[in-house]
């Protein structure tokens, strides 16, 4: 998720705080402690409750077990959640929600519906935070992997996409390259876009241009567990291209 939100209180301060120096220690179950107790508490202020659905997110990176990730899912939904319902048009809201639902795709596993009906949740609060604000970042991310994930759906799959959309939506490669290019131009740091884009420009062809992005994933500093991740997978791709 990009960025932590502002806490609006001390109280709530000190208990983020808190769980991060938990996280930090791997402790997931005293980060999540913290983390239920503040859930339960914070009921009126939406940037509390997008830092909340944040650190559950973060959470994920500590387990391997699919299980816990998607009950630590669950609870990022629903503090997403009650952020749009507190403040309908706070675009960072949106985009909060928009991340829960597309890391409950990437857990989905091969359940293919499942994963193309969170897709289409993600799009449509991935293009409201937009709307809302057109510096969203992480919402280009977004729709750049959605359309790469649509333009990628194969022939027996598309009958799934035309039950869950109505129809073939239009997605293509060169869609997904806009949009990363866009989230990249907006957080230039962001390894994660650059690998994005490296991925959308490997599904078009362009190899120097997929190799330039790969080389500046390996030369930013990653922000967090999901830039460490996308360096090493840029590192690796570099090099078996060697």
């Amino acid at each position: 998720m990009a960025g932590h939100a502002q806490a609006g209180n001390e109280g709530f301060t000190n208990s983020l705080n808190a769980a991060r120096t938990a996280e930090k220690r791997g402790d997931i179950a005293r980060a999540t402690s913290i983390y239920n107790a503040a859930r339960h508490m914070e009921t009126n202020d939406a940037a509390n409750l997008c830092a909340l659905a944040h650190g559950y997110c973060d959470l994920t990176f500590l387990t391997p077990s699919i299980a816990v990730q998607k009950d630590l899912m669950t609870r990022a939904l629903d503090c997403a959640r009650r952020a749009v319902a507190l403040a309908p048009r706070n675009a960072t809201a949106h985009a909060s929600v928009a991340v829960c639902y597309a890391k409950n795709c990437a857990l989905a596993g091969t359940d293919i519906k499942s994963q193309l009906s969170y897709s289409r949740l993600f799009k449509q609060e991935a293009e409201k935070a937009i709307a809302l604000d057109p510096k969203q970042d992480v919402a280009y991310y977004l729709l750049g992997r959605w359309n790469y994930g649509i333009a990628s759906v194969g022939f027996f799959s598309r009958a799934y996409v035309k039950v869950i959309y109505g129809s073939l939506p239009k997605a293509s490669f060169k869609d997904s390259a806009a949009n990363f290019q866009k989230a990249c131009n907006l957080a230039p740091n962001r390894i994660l876009y650059h690998a994005g884009l490296a991925m959308a420009y490997d599904a078009l062809g362009e190899k120097k241009l997929e190799i330039d992005q790969l080389k500046t994933c390996c030369a930013l500093k990653p922000s967090d567990q999901e830039d460490e991740d996308a360096q090493r997978e840029a590192a690796r791709q570099l090099k078996a291209r060697n």
